[in-house]
């Protein structure tokens, strides 16, 4: 019971940290007022329109590079959480440069790293990606996050579950027990999601089953 009562007061504390109203944004107020909601396929379809609007984007960064008129930091785009945080496991929605006259190293933009953007549409660049052109919507930086890569925290505890009488031919019945491991998680890049479940080993058979019915379902 100890052990249930801490994991529900970990939950409750996690939720209470989730929401929407303790949010912080990483991007400054006044950038987030002048950002309009444009999408990777608006700027891709109408380069001009947009040209010069306030957006801010995210996702995981592919790659980045320097050259003599400065840093691209190279985004599979990805939504916004209501934090302006990517959603790591969303589908992507394409792919956008974050270019700035400065450098950008590439050892803190690193690959697989979630960024937030905000910034001004400049226009499209055109660059291969293996055999085919790509029409890269183009931000030039006013702010980017990087965000920190968090840890997951994984946790079980065992337990004994009765399972009732079995017929035998030679005993004609003896009792049946399963021994189980309770166990959750919380953390990642993810999406703060929170799993769980209990995975039962039947001393009989040998083999693991997922349990119905418990703090996994």
């Amino acid at each position: 019971m100890k052990i249930r009562l801490g994991k529900w007061t970990a939950l409750a504390g996690l939720a209470l940290m989730t929401l929407p109203g303790c949010a912080t944004y990483p991007v400054a107020k006044s950038l987030r007022q002048q950002a309009k909601p444009v999408t990777l396929s608006q700027a891709m379809a109408d380069p001009g329109a947009w040209r010069g609007t306030v957006v801010i984007w995210g996702g995981r960064i592919i790659k980045t590079a320097n050259d003599a008129k400065g840093g691209s930091v190279y985004i599979l785009q990805l939504p916004l959480a209501h934090n302006e945080k990517p959603l790591a496991h969303a589908l992507p929605l394409g792919r956008f440069i974050a270019g700035s006259k400065g450098f950008l190293d590439p050892e803190l933009y690193k690959r697989g790293r979630l960024v937030t953007v905000a910034g001004t549409l400049v226009g499209l660049r055109t660059e291969p990606v293996q055999k085919v052109r790509y029409n890269y919507p183009v931000v030039a930086i006013q702010q980017i996050h990087i965000w920190p890569v968090e840890q997951r925290y994984f946790y079980y505890y065992p337990a004994w579950y009765w399972d009732g009488w079995y017929p035998d031919w030679y005993w004609g019945y003896y009792p049946g027990w399963s021994v189980g491991v309770n166990w959750y998680f919380f953390g990642g890049d993810e999406d703060d999601e929170l799993h769980g479940g209990d995975w039962d080993r039947d001393v009989r058979g040998g083999h693991w089953e997922r349990r119905s019915g418990r703090d996994g379902r």
